[in-house]
């Protein structure tokens, strides 16, 4: 009996051929998340569930990232266990990038000092403000999340920002923080903030090298843009 090729293959299990034949690099969206969901449902198969959350996306892995369990339940055909095994996937992908930044996580520029804090609040839906410690050659040591808030903002506590600093002996930072909407201006808060910051690391002879603001897969750089 001679084997199926892939066109005629059951639709659940093309996808899974397909990269077992050519390579994850040559599915798309849908067929990658199909093998994720595994089945579909009375209704669809598995690709057309796939594509059916990704259209509910708008098509984007972004915002299918920012979705919530509850989010992912509320599409037809998504349970709670397919909704978990979605997440989960996307957590997998987003720790991968983290792990090959953290290989090469010197600042030399503001899209280095991005890529440095980006899987840490590119997909939130609310705001975090993040401080990234430095050693005397720009190496990353460690970054630290000082503060959580809600869609529009978070409260920052200097004295606990300049703790932190102190504390792990960096002698240079950058301070980060997301905005959900997807707006990269930073607020009249956002700039009085910095200036505090600025002055305060200044008196303890500590380098403030940028203020990043993330939105999504973008960014504003107060460094690039003379606001520092």
């Amino acid at each position: 009996m001679k084997p199926l090729i892939i066109k005629e293959m059951n639709g659940d299990d093309q996808p899974r051929q397909k990269l077992q034949t050519l390579g994850p690099s040559y599915l798309s969206d849908a067929e990658l998340l199909a093998i994720i969901l595994r089945t579909g449902n009375r209704k669809l198969s598995a690709i057309g569930l796939a594509q059916h959350v990704l259209n509910s996306c708008g098509g984007s892995i972004s915002v299918l990232a920012r979705r919530s369990i509850g989010d992912l339940t509320a599409i037809e055909g998504i349970g709670p266990a397919k909704a978990i095994e979605i997440k989960a996937s996307l957590e997998l992908g987003k720790r991968k990038m983290a792990e090959n930044n953290l290989l090469t996580e010197v600042i030399t520029s503001s899209k280095d000092a991005y890529w440095a804090i980006a899987t840490n609040l590119m997909d939130l839906t609310y705001e975090e403000f993040w401080v990234i410690l430095c050693n005397r050659a720009h190496k990353v040591m460690d970054k630290v999340c000082i503060s959580s808030g809600g869609m529009h903002g978070t409260v920052v506590d200097l004295k606990v920002l300049m703790k932190t600093i102190i504390q792990s002996n960096a002698v240079a930072v950058v301070i980060a923080h997301n905005h959900p909407s997807g707006n990269r201006s930073p607020s009249e808060e956002d700039r009085a903030l910095t200036r505090k910051i600025k002055e305060s690391c200044r008196l303890m002879d500590i380098q403030l090298l940028d203020h990043i603001i993330v939105a999504g897969h973008s960014y504003t750089s107060f460094m690039d843009e003379g606001w520092l």
